[in-house]
């Protein structure tokens, strides 16, 4: 059946025929200005009454708008909050690698695949060609991004190009995204990760989970999409996840059958547990206290849901604020 435009009206006379509470000018405004879909359908799964079997979906009694749309704009804010942090370790990996990369291999040999590695690793499901064709393909997207930087006239890509007729590693580098450099970082050849791990006193099999899934909730950021509940998953419909560390042992999170933490693996913990390994402590416990003040606040704003209801769809343990001081 095809969709039938419903005015702004419309839109909270269904709502409370639903059994939501919501009326009155400010609520107009703000279905007008936020978009229905993006604000109901968007954080509704949490209000809605999952012993009702009626035709259609109905909200827990009591349910208010503003305790929606107060979840609405916290998740808001917890983009705004994890980006800039996200950024800030983002930052750090590109120089180290930038450096340690051209350290060894000089300014523009990053377009060289035996810069790289193209050997088959245990367990890896391909040919030797589909190595070095995957190989190619990052080192070709990397020749695509300085052709495109070239085409925006960026300063700092048409500067090397002109000047010197090359762009080294560390200035092409700024113009990255954290999945190209995920991938960049992947392929370097085992001597090299460990070089790039040792700055952050992770191991290559660490660090390649933490960029993937670190550039999976920047994506999220910068496109401003749901991300308190976010679960990384790859192409497969697969859990993508980071590694199992002491911080899960520490915090005494609970294994599931499988032996992996039932959080902190793929959510939105799992990105605290990285801020922790790799941001400073002072970095770190900023982070922390704008994140429990955004709880805080939610929290004096709920109540037909919990606090620890929310808690637990972004994969935060009960215990979550003990590892501010692990």
């Amino acid at each position: 059946m095809d969709k039938v435009f419903k005015t702004t009206r419309q839109q909270m006379k269904r709502l409370r025929d639903r059994g939501m509470n919501v009326n009155g000018s400010r609520a107009k405004r703000i279905l007008e200005m936020e978009n229905y879909y993006n604000l109901i359908n968007g954080y509704k799964d949490l209000f809605i009454d999952k012993t009702y079997l009626g035709p259609d979906e109905k909200y827990k009694s009591g349910t208010d708008f503003y305790e929606l749309y107060a979840l609405y704009l916290f998740d808001r804010e917890l983009r705004s909050d994890f980006m800039k942090y996200i950024l800030e370790i983002e930052n750090n990996v590109k120089s180290v690698l930038s450096h340690k990369f051209s350290e060894k291999y000089g300014h523009d040999n990053y377009l060289k695949i035996s810069n790289f590695n193209t050997s088959l690793r245990p367990r890896e499901q391909k040919t030797q060609a589909q190595k070095v064709g995957e190989v190619s393909e990052l080192i070709s997207n990397l020749q695509r991004e300085i052709s495109r930087q070239l085409s925006k006239n960026n300063p700092m890509i048409s500067h090397s190009m002109l000047e010197y007729g090359y762009v080294p590693l560390w200035v092409l580098v700024n113009t990255l995204t954290l999945g190209t450099i995920s991938i960049f970082y992947s392929y370097m050849i085992d001597v090299d990760q460990n070089n790039v791990g040792r700055k952050f006193n992770l191991r290559p099999d660490e660090m390649s989970s933490i960029l993937f899934i670190l550039s999976i909730y920047r994506n999220a950021c910068a496109h401003d999409e749901r991300f308190y509940n976010l679960k990384a998953i790859n192409k497969k419909g697969r859990p993508n996840s980071i590694k199992t560390c002491t911080i899960h042992t520490s915090m005494s999170i609970p294994f599931d059958a499988g032996g992996n933490p039932i959080c902190g693996k793929n959510d939105l913990f799992a990105i605290i547990i990285i801020f922790k390994l790799m941001l400073s402590k002072n970095s770190f416990n900023k982070f922390f206290y704008l994140i429990k003040a955004e709880i805080d606040k939610l929290q004096k704003q709920l109540n037909t849901i919990t606090i620890d209801e929310v808690l637990q769809v972004m994969g935060f343990p009960t215990n979550w604020t003990y590892i501010k001081d692990i």
